[in-house]
């Protein structure tokens, strides 16, 4: 028989084994305060061998078996807790938003993470700057699928035209209402004289319209 017939069904559960356990079950301790090496769960009171270091695949499976709806438990109590799914969302991804977090508030270049001083005082895991140019383009194109979805097929441009130093930049908002509710999400701030034939004029304004709008859909 073909091992790939025998090969498991890789998981595909949002949260990983330990964040499961540490969701659904708690130590018990002895009279003495104690701990054992018994587990209970949370949610119905039986109780699972568990020693430190062994990893966490007898807590999962009474999860799996006893609990099927624990990942939208997980969910809910988690946004219900603290309205937002942190607490679930894995340490490296974590950790790429704080970098990200950081560079973006800070208008700084993405070369700041390699620097050997901002490694020296950071508590963060190093990081590269093309990994992190990668996760912002991932970050980019999700915001743009997002904002596409909420696009009407008609609504307004609203131009805010400015110039610094030498260079003219154009920010365009989407102006709409969905539900009664106005949004102007911003879709693009840019440079609008890219070339030596380039303009200052209303060609070029529409040209640049048309350059990204096409990102939306």
């Amino acid at each position: 028989m073909s091992d790939t017939l025998l090969a498991p069904k890789p998981s595909t559960s949002k949260f990983t084994p330990k964040q499961v356990a540490v969701f659904y079950f708690k130590s018990l301790l002895t009279e003495d305060g104690d701990p054992t090496s018994l587990q209970a769960c949370k949610a119905c009171g039986k109780t699972r061998k568990h020693m430190p270091k062994t990893g966490y695949t007898n807590l999962v499976s009474h999860v799996r078996s006893d609990h099927l709806n624990f990942e939208a438990e997980m969910e809910a109590a988690s946004t219900a807790a603290t309205g937002t799914l942190l607490p679930w969302v894995r340490q490296k991804a974590s950790n790429r938003y704080a970098w990200l977090l950081w560079i973006v508030k800070g208008n700084l270049p993405f070369s700041f993470v390699e620097m050997a001083t901002t490694r020296r005082y950071t508590n963060l895991p190093p990081a590269c700057m093309e990994l992190l140019g990668c996760d912002m383009e991932n970050v980019t194109k999700a915001v743009e699928k997002n904002i596409g979805a909420m696009l009407p097929d008609k609504f307004g441009a609203i131009l805010d035209d400015w110039t610094h130093g030498t260079e003219h930049y154009m920010a365009v908002y989407a102006c709409f209402e969905l539900n009664g509710v106005r949004h102007c999400p911003l879709l693009s701030l840019a440079p609008i004289i890219n070339g030596p034939d380039d303009r200052l004029n209303a060609e070029s304004q529409v040209a640049a319209l048309a350059a990204f709008l096409p990102f939306f859909w």
